[in-house]
């Protein structure tokens, strides 16, 4: 049987392989190669049918494969397309997200937390950038739940902390001083959202936040 660089050099009036771009062979690109194989064979020495009928078999198995990633690509391009749909329809509603960072602006914040547990004692720990903790408060909520407190962005001393980004992370203590597990939350208004690179962004009162973040939606 010839060998590619025969083949490849032949004058037999082939066409070139595909510039696909990349090192992998598309299904034309093993179809030319095959009938560029039964146009240079050796007429005294012939393809062996078997082998023949095994590179077809491959050529069919090549084809289908690519037919179903394309239809998995297709099937992956609408969902995504019907996600940002989604997305858009959040705008001007409040949503809940399980996330411990947000910005502060010029109004206050509503923070959250959720305990799987009745708690004996809650804190609520504000953060700036550099882990600094700028408050901490004592919510009077400490049953098992979801509980929410506004926070009008001041410190111990009940004076005005700088615009920015900060976090809040909760410490929630049983009756024995053992850690009982939870959840910081943040709640705010969708007031736009964000399709960046196929991903939906909402942009809220309090900072912007994946859609996976989400975990509950209300109408005002």
């Amino acid at each position: 049987m010839s060998t590619i660089n025969s083949i490849s050099n032949s004058s037999g009036g082939l066409q070139p392989l595909n510039a696909t771009g990349n090192s992998s062979l598309g299904k034309e690109d093993f179809l030319i190669l095959l009938v560029a194989q039964l146009q240079n064979q050796d007429p005294l020495n012939p393809s062996d049918p078997t082998e023949f009928t095994a590179q077809l078999a491959q050529y069919s198995s090549l084809e289908q494969l690519m037919t179903v990633n394309q239809n998995i690509e297709n099937m992956a391009a609408a969902a995504q397309g019907q996600q940002q749909l989604s997305a858009l329809g959040l705008i001007g509603r409040e949503v809940i997200v399980d996330r411990g960072d947000f910005q502060l602006g010029d109004s206050a914040v509503t923070l959250g937390y959720s305990l799987d547990a009745r708690a004996d004692r809650v804190e609520l720990h504000v953060q700036d950038s550099r882990g600094n903790s700028v408050a901490v408060i004592k919510p009077t909520e400490l049953s098992a739940g979801t509980h929410f407190i506004s926070w009008d962005g001041t410190d111990r001393n009940g004076l005005p902390v700088p615009k920015g980004n900060y976090k809040l992370s909760v410490l929630a203590l049983d009756s024995r001083e053992e850690g009982i597990p939870n959840q910081p939350l943040l709640k705010s208004v969708v007031t736009g959202v964000d399709l960046d690179g196929g991903k939906s962004i909402l942009v809220t009162g309090c900072g912007n936040y994946a859609l996976s973040s989400v975990k509950s939606i209300r109408e005002l």
